[in-house]
């Protein structure tokens, strides 16, 4: 949303009551939440295709992210 509109629509909140407000948010998450829900779900397969190398290894980098802290630990 550019600035200007931003404003705009600030300026008309302002000439609304409280309650008004409020039953404009109510309004708005309703629309939110229909829309949600005529999306269709995406494939979490295609979404993450090729943002990693072919040659990474999951359960290698989770095993240095959860031995990381041996490292940094100070050693007697």
């Amino acid at each position: 949303m550019a600035a200007k509109t931003l404003v705009q629509v600030e300026e008309l909140l302002d000439q609304l009551t409280v309650e008004e407000q409020i039953s404009l948010v109510e309004h708005l998450a309703q629309r939110l939440r229909q829309a949600v829900q005529r999306r269709p779900p995406q494939d979490l397969y295609g979404i993450w295709r090729d943002r990693f190398p072919a040659d990474f290894d999951l359960d290698t980098a989770l095993d240095d992210i959860r031995h990381e802290w041996k490292r940094e630990w100070p050693q007697d």
